[in-house]
């Protein structure tokens, strides 16, 4: 039977009029009426066989709400034959023949329940696939874990796990730390390989003995949110693989709670909802807002996170040798200009340097008359920029909680060459937020996560013919008739959706000449990611920038193709956002 308490509710999809831009499908004939489905709280659901039950349906895409201990897709050749997919299967053919189509977008395991979707065409299909692939799905759940769970970040009361993950031959998954190499090397014991893994959660509720989190996944890895959660001692309720059976739910806690995607065939941004269980809510010591209206968040215990964490104290002296004793050539030629140039600063603005370093954009900007503040995690950083002087605030502090710093009422936001370094990223961005005015400006510069990712982009060579417009290939260049065809200089990419986490030697000229290395860690995120947490944080982006390295090669056969490669392919993304009025910051 259907869960009570667990009753979905959705935005409503309009079926198309005409032919979709996006696809050139056909429109929509009227639907039979077992697919009239009224959406929101206490929508008439479908009850199916094995307490399965239907939240919409159209012409493209199912959404069914899964019980727990049910199987979303039996493995070929299981003889247990009842799951989700082969009930929707049975479902479709009974209306419209053995012609009829359910693809498989994705799964949840066996012991949790909620929310799937499943395509009924190919377009469906291809698109629903792709966007999960490329995690442009919305996925949260809700987790009742065993013992009391608290924040790495209690100022917004969330936490991130970040690991490998990979599949044992028993069919379950261990968690490992980070490598110094590629996240995607194959592990020589059993062939399989470890791939990145990040989980966030927020505490919704705390009991003496249990608390219930909301998470939310950015990868989606084969049991991700179980492992994970076990991993900091926190294992899910009634998990008997990676905690203990039992507990007061009698079943898994974990609950698939809201599903956002855009409609394969409107484009339009649908959201589904699936309140958890009130078990679960009673199991924390905690009404379910479904029974008592809204919900009351539990505040969590404060612990404020170390400075220390994620910093670059360990390789201070040596960056501030590197960038203001000997100086960089990329820093003075590239980025400190075009940083400047998108900041438009203005005498008497207030402007916070985030990661300032040693303060070489802050005393800048301070020329120009603006009032500067310069923050970093650092301290032996921010000595050494109070030692260059100049009429700058410096303060000690964690780019991701800002709030014991009480900063507020900036015109300006700065963060330069270091949100690749920092890691949750959504709590720089919402600080950053709340320290802005309304329609105060956020610029930000990364090394160009498409084009210049740590181990996943490199130069290659193509001996074929130089590319048409280039000084190469036109008659009577000079430099055709002056040396013989060396061919085209390429920007290799090997990966770029997927986000990772990499050691990077910052000085490997040294360590070849018997030096200890200075290591610091690195976070790649396509473009996508930093325009959502920027969307979610109420910031509009009005501007972004592609700078090239100013780099020259040294005379030689291959330097004129050297230097139109580097001009061409950018080493740097600037970008500039504006604080909406409208803000959650």
């Amino acid at each position: 039977m259907p869960r009570p308490d667990n009753k979905p509710s959705a935005r409503r999809v309009k079926p198309p009029t005409g032919s979709s831009p996006r696809t050139g499908a056909k429109p929509f004939k009227k639907p039979v009426p077992a697919k009239k489905v009224e959406m929101g709280r206490g929508s008439r659901r479908i009850a199916l066989p094995l307490g399965l039950s239907i939240v919409y349906e159209d012409r493209d895409i199912i959404v069914v709400d899964k019980p727990a201990g049910l199987l979303s897709v039996a493995a070929p050749g299981e003889k247990k034959k009842h799951s989700v997919f082969d009930t929707l299967k049975a479902l479709a053919r009974s209306r419209a023949g053995r012609d009829a189509r359910v693809y498989v977008i994705h799964r949840l395991d066996q012991e949790a329940s909620g929310l799937l979707v499943f395509a009924k065409s190919d377009r469906a299909f291809s698109v629903l696939k792709e966007d999960f692939r490329s995690r442009r799905v919305h996925r949260l759940y809700h987790a009742l874990v065993e013992g009391v769970l608290l924040p790495d970040s209690p100022g917004e009361a969330l936490g991130t796990i970040q690991s490998l993950i990979r599949e044992l031959p028993d069919g379950s998954v261990e968690s490992l730390p980070p490598a110094s190499g590629s996240s995607h090397a194959p592990d020589e014991s059993n062939g399989e390989i470890p791939r990145l893994a990040i989980t966030h959660y927020r505490v919704l509720a705390r009991g003496e003995k249990r608390t219930l989190a909301q998470v939310r996944l950015e990868t989606g890895r084969k049991h991700q949110i179980r492992i994970h959660l076990a991993s900091i001692g926190h294992p899910i309720t009634g998990d008997p693989r990676y905690g203990k059976a039992g507990g007061p739910l009698g079943r898994l806690g974990l609950h698939a709670t809201e599903l956002g995607f855009r409609h394969p065939a409107t484009g339009e941004s649908v959201k589904f909802s699936s309140p958890a269980p009130s078990s679960f809510w009673k199991a924390a010591g905690a009404d379910s807002p479904t029974d008592h209206g809204p919900r009351t968040v539990l505040a969590p215990t404060p612990t404020r996170a170390k400075a220390s964490e994620g910093s670059w104290d360990h390789v201070a002296q040596w960056y501030d040798t590197l960038i203001d004793d000997r100086g960089s050539d990329l820093y003075s030629t590239v980025i400190m200009p075009g940083s400047l140039g998108l900041l438009a600063p203005r005498p008497g603005e207030r402007i916070l340097d985030l990661a300032c370093g040693q303060g070489v954009l802050a005393r800048s900007l301070a020329t120009i008359g603006a009032k500067v503040v310069g923050v970093d995690a650092s301290p032996q950083l921010i000595e050494a920029a109070r030692a260059r002087g100049g009429p700058i605030d410096y303060a000690v502090g964690d780019a991701r909680d800002l709030a014991p710093l009480g900063l507020k009422d900036f015109d300006v936001v700065a963060c330069i060459m270091a949100l690749m370094n920092i890691d949750p990223l959504e709590s720089v961005v919402r600080g950053c937020a709340h320290a802005l005015k309304d329609g105060g400006r956020f610029v930000a510069v990364i090394l160009h996560p498409a084009f210049r990712s740590p181990g996943q982009t490199r130069w290659g060579w193509d001996e074929g013919d130089a590319p048409p417009g280039s000084p190469r290939s036109r008659a009577g260049s000079p430099a055709r008739q002056s040396r013989e065809h060396v061919g085209l200089q390429f920007r290799r990419v090997d990966g770029y959706l997927s986000t990772g986490m990499r050691t990077i030697v910052m000085n490997p000229g040294e360590v070849a000449e018997g030096h200890e290395p200075i290591v610091t860690v690195t976070y790649h995120r396509p473009l996508q990611t930093y325009a959502r947490i920027l969307k979610d944080a109420g910031f509009l982006i009005e501007s972004i920038e592609e700078w090239p390295s100013s780099r020259t090669s040294k005379p030689g056969p291959r330097a004129l193709e050297e230097n139109r490669a580097r001009r061409e392919i950018p080493m740097f993304l600037a970008l500039r956002a504006v604080k909406r009025a409208s803000s959650p910051a």
